[in-house]
Parts: C-alpha cells; structure tokens; sequence
C-alpha cells in the first residue's frame, strides 16, 4: 500500500499531519491509469462500454472488482458498474424517479379536470 501524507491547518490555526494508507495499489499495470476518472461513471449505455473496454485486458481486473465491491464503491471497478458495492446492468439515469401514480389517483385527476 502507498502512503499519502497530507497537511493542512486546522480551525485553531494548528498544522496538523496525517498519514494514510491508500487502499489501492497506484502502479503502472491498471488499465485505468492515465484515464479520465469521469470515464468509470457512466450516464449511459455507450459510457459504460467505453470503461468496460478499459478494463478489459487489465491484469488487476479482479483485484479492481474486489475492491470496488468490499469498500461499497460506485462507478465501474473491474469492468463491472457497481453501485454501492453491488453489480448493476445499466447506468442510472440523472434526476428523480417519476412518481407512479396509482390507477386511482389517474381516474380521481380526470374526474377533477
């Protein structure tokens, strides 16, 4: 594991220290490195295959996936789209889910307008 060293000034005017392990090995053999991170968070179908075909020939696929699964990740991680750690089929969709409404509710709002 790499470790990262961060510092910064606290709110009493401190400087503070923090050393951390970074959960992901930063070598030269994932396929990813170089690539525009905003790549492995598809909107759509075309998007993920894009990050998909990244993936495909990464020796560290498996690990990737592992990762992306044990720390609850989203995004793609090992050529999977995961989301919150879990596999998903395609990307969501930006914005809210529309409201279903019930068959009566449709009928009440006819009958008012």
């Amino acid at each position: 594991m790499e470790i990262i060293t961060l510092f910064g000034e606290g709110n009493s005017s401190k400087t503070y220290e923090l050393t951390l392990k970074h959960p992901t090995p930063r070598t030269d053999e994932w396929a990813c490195v170089g690539e525009d991170p905003e790549l492995f968070h598809p909107e759509d179908l075309t998007q993920l295959a894009e990050a998909r075909q990244v993936c495909a020939d990464c020796p560290m696929r498996q690990t990737c996936l592992e990762l992306g699964t044990a720390r609850r990740e989203w995004g793609v991680w090992g050529g999977v789209l995961l989301e919150s750690g879990r596999p998903r089929d395609t990307p969501r969709t930006p914005g809210r889910k529309p409201y279903k409404r019930s068959q009566e509710a449709i009928a009440r709002a006819r009958r008012v307008a």
